[in-house]
């Protein structure tokens, strides 16, 4: 039995609400073996059950279940109290009887749970008796994926308290679990913990200090217990690492040294390095967070992927993967849904398709509902999810801060189909929706280490009353992997390929005739390093602050940069060469160079990489369309990008928009005349935004201060006359001609048939082009800064900062 001392605290007593129901006192006492104390008696039935939690937390957890206690449902709260209790000691095959007692019934029921006990858990005590974890303290604070908490953070670095400990967890013969501290801190944090293919050694993140160290990589030798530290640098995390196969190390890393689009907090892509820490080589090129990877038993990296090109930051964390080299990564499930609003702690199951993960949601913690996904059913929205406890089809809920009621559960590890281990909060947390945050002071029973089925049955393999929660459970055993394929990654190579065999197929092109499509654009996307002044965006999928912003709000959330353009086949078949390691996404264009479609994503390429997809959104359930014969494409060969403007840059309002309007338009659209749009380039200051924007740039996007109290500008993304999709448009898959050139009146209406006088055909397609481009202002950063010395200095600090964290490719592409 385990028991702890109660020491009885005034923050316990402060959640009290009134005295214990007069009709749960002797089930109180029933339970805890000895009458209540007149301060018990005082005391709310939440309190003298937590109580009960700690004089014998197994067989408290076992009647939760056996009543069927819903989460933030307390036994000994209910006046029903002795009624729930005989029905789960019934359940547990402790019938009530004449001549016996309670007490009695209550010992035939322990005995009973821990026959079943043993049951539950035969297979995994034979298979993986022993497991390491950490144990921490929940991270986060705003968002689900701010858990770097740089010693220098920009702004925000949430570390919500410290102590923490590296731990092994051993099967004992009489169904219990000795737990092992190995390495144990009480002014940092340890996390993240991982065994290395054969079984001998740990990885784990680890800070000495809150506010004096930063997460590195270290290593323990399981036989010597000595510790080595992989990876340093002051002011980077590396985290959330997992071994290779080959015994290198897949972690996330904050070493690209950005900033996330809407907020203040730095951002952290996957890097690779060999066993000892060197040879550190960035792998993903994303826009905001990538978080947890691991490697599934077949040879594939599931990870988080953060992205919200050209549409809403809430919804938009889906499941991605991508192949041990780094090739090939693309969405593994919701990249087009509202939900599940964040997938993330995802592992497959062995010898299945199907995957456990928890299912959350943006402004929360990471922990939320845990679920099961089977994406042979489908990859957006509900249609492979399901709930469990007991198995059912998910709700599919639309919610900012998804999965933060009910039971909370964090980094599942799947057994098989039907049970896992994780990390769980049965009673689950006080959430306050309103104000999106947890009261951890009410959760003196933390997340624990628990063998879970599908069907809610549990079993709490080690102690929880006042302990610090258990995080990432590993099983310490050699692992096997069914690697398919040799590395297709060339390092001497610096470009790929990308062909698409038919870019009318599949659902983002339903409808379009074929033969409209002439042209594969290819564009690419500059990350900020820094925060500097904001604005914001708001629309159909929600509204954020934009921090740094290149644009007004509702225009585009960072500096665009044209790449080159490919020809499309008349099979709708394209072949063509591009830069690896370089995020871009694909504009679908017809003969007058204006958007069919966007993608509002992106893919980045490898190096030596050929990357293939069958068209345009299609199904990832489908095959390629069968022919008898190549495309057009594939017969002519790889092209060559057709280059956009002088060099690649990012599109830029000043020097590509503003020179047109000059020509062509100021004589009839200057300031002072009546009912026209002032089209001069009188320049427009926005202290908020520390830009200087273009009355010319204003006036074309019905751009107005919302406020006075919030003096930044914010532009009209559906006006008739020129529109473009929103920064803040809906997660769901857009249908071709959504928004755009085609469909403003600026072009068709007015451009098309003389109103500017004089205008070219490659004016009215640099026009277009900077319309579906989402109207970017800034064609970098630094373009129309209005920055103080300060923030030059804090610019020039992390620019300084993003070359010392530069991988060698990467510092070669550095302009000289």
């Amino acid at each position: 039995m385990i028991k702890q001392i109660w020491l009885v605290s005034a923050a316990l007593c402060a959640f009290s609400a009134g005295a214990i129901p007069s009709e749960s006192v002797s089930v109180a006492e029933a339970l805890l073996g000895r009458p209540l104390t007149d301060t018990e008696r005082q005391m709310g039935g939440r309190d003298v059950w937590r109580q009960v939690q700690r004089t014998d937390e197994l067989l408290a957890d076992w009647i939760a279940q056996d009543a069927r206690l819903a989460p933030r449902e307390y036994l000994l709260d209910n006046e029903k109290a002795g009624e729930r209790l005989a029905a789960a000691l019934e359940r547990g095959g402790a019938k009530a009887e004449p001549g016996v007692t309670l007490a009695e019934r209550l010992k035939r029921y322990r005995e009973n749970c821990l026959h079943r006990r043993a049951t539950r858990l035969a297979r995994v005590m034979g298979e993986a008796p022993q497991w390491a974890y950490a144990r921490h303290y929940v991270m986060g604070g705003s968002h689900y994926a701010y858990t770097e908490c740089l010693s220098d953070a920009q702004a925000e670095r949430v570390f919500r308290k410290c102590g923490s400990a590296l731990c092994l967890a051993d099967a004992q013969p009489d169904g219990f679990w000795k737990e092992t501290v190995l390495f144990e801190t009480k002014e940092g944090c340890i996390r993240d913990v991982d065994v290395s293919p054969d079984g001998k050694r740990l990885l784990f993140s680890y800070r000495s200090h809150d506010r004096k160290d930063d997460f590195h990589l270290y290593e323990m030798d399981l036989a010597s217990r000595a510790i080595t530290q992989l990876t340093s640098g002051k002011g980077i995390a590396d985290y959330e690492g997992c071994y290779l196969p080959d015994g290198s190390i897949l972690f996330n890393s904050t070493r690209c040294m950005q900033i996330v689009d809407c907020w203040w907090t730095e951002v952290s892509n996957l890097y690779r390095c060999d066993a000892k820490g060197s040879n550190i080589t960035r792998i993903t090129f994303d826009q905001v967070h990538d978080n947890y990877p691991a490697v599934t038993w077949d040879g594939r990296i599931l990870y988080t992927r953060w992205e919200y090109n050209d549409r809403s930051q809430i919804y938009t964390q889906p499941l991605f993967q991508m192949a041990l080299d780094g090739t090939g990564q693309q969405a593994l499930y919701g990249d087009n849904s509202w939900f599940p609003t964040t997938l993330i702690h995802a592992r497959t199951v062995p010898q299945s398709p199907l995957f456990f993960a928890i299912a959350t949601g943006h402004h929360s913690n990471q922990p939320g509902e845990l679920v099961r996904v089977d994406p042979r059913e489908g990859r957006q929205e509900a249609q492979g999810v399901w709930a469990i406890e007991p198995l059912r089809r998910s709700d599919g809920k639309r919610v900012d801060a998804y999965g933060q009621t009910g039971r909370i559960a964090a980094y599942p590890y799947p057994l098989d189909e039907a049970t896992l281990l994780l990390s769980y909060l049965p009673e689950g947390w006080n959430f306050h929706p309103g104000r999106r945050d947890i009261d951890f002071r009410d959760n003196f029973m933390p997340l624990g280490l628990y063998w879970l089925n599908v069907d809610g049955e549990r079993e709490q393999l080690l102690p929880r009353v006042d302990r610090v929660p258990c995080g990432r459970p590993v099983p310490v055993k050699p692992r096997t992997w069914q690697v398919a394929k040799a590395s297709l990654v060339d390092r001497s190579k610096t470009t790929g390929t990308f062909y698409v065999q038919d870019v009318y197929a599949g659902e983002g092109m339903k409808g379009v005739p074929r033969g409209t499509v002439k042209t594969l654009r290819v564009v690419s996307i500059e990350y900020r390093v820094v925060g500097i002044g904001s604005n914001g965006n708001g629309g159909r999928g929600g509204g954020a602050m934009v921090c740094t912003p290149p644009s007004v709000g509702n225009a585009a959330w960072d500096p665009k940069i044209p790449v080159g353009d490919a020809v499309v086949h008349e099979d709708g078949s394209v072949f063509f060469t591009a830069d690896a390691q370089k995020p871009v996404y694909f504009m679908l264009l017809d003969e007058k160079g204006r958007m069919v479609q966007s993608m509002r994503s992106w893919v980045t390429l490898q190096p030596g990489e050929n990357a293939s997809c069958v068209g345009c959104h299609e199904s990832k359930n489908g095959a390629p369309l069968a022919s008898a014969k190549p495309t057009k494409a594939l017969l002519a060969g790889a092209q060559k990008l057709s280059p956009i403007l002088d060099r690649e840059r990012g599109i830029s309002f000043a020097k590509d928009i503003q020179p047109i309007l000059n020509r062509r338009c100021v004589a009839c659209h200057a300031a002072g005349i009546t009912d026209k749009p002032d089209l001069s380039d009188t320049p427009i200051v926005d202290a908020k935004a520390h830009r200087i924007w273009s009355q010319a740039y204003l006036s074309l996007t019905h751009a107005q201060r919302r406020d006075v109290s919030d003096d930044a500008f914010r532009a009209n993304p559906e006006h008739k006359v020129l529109n473009w999709i929103p920064a803040a448009s809906e997660p769901s898959l857009l249908k071709p001609y959504f928004a755009g050139s085609n469909t403003s009146r600026l072009f068709a209406e007015m451009l098309d048939k003389g109103h500017a006088k004089g205008i070219t055909d490659a004016e009215i397609r640099m026009l277009a082009m900077w319309t579906d481009l989402c109207v970017p202002f800034c064609g970098d950063y630094v373009e129309a800064n209005l920055w103080s010395p300060n923030d030059w200095k804090r610019y020039d600090y992390v620019m300084a900062k993003r070359r010392i964290g530069m991988t060698d490719e990467e510092r070669r592409k550095m302009p000289k």
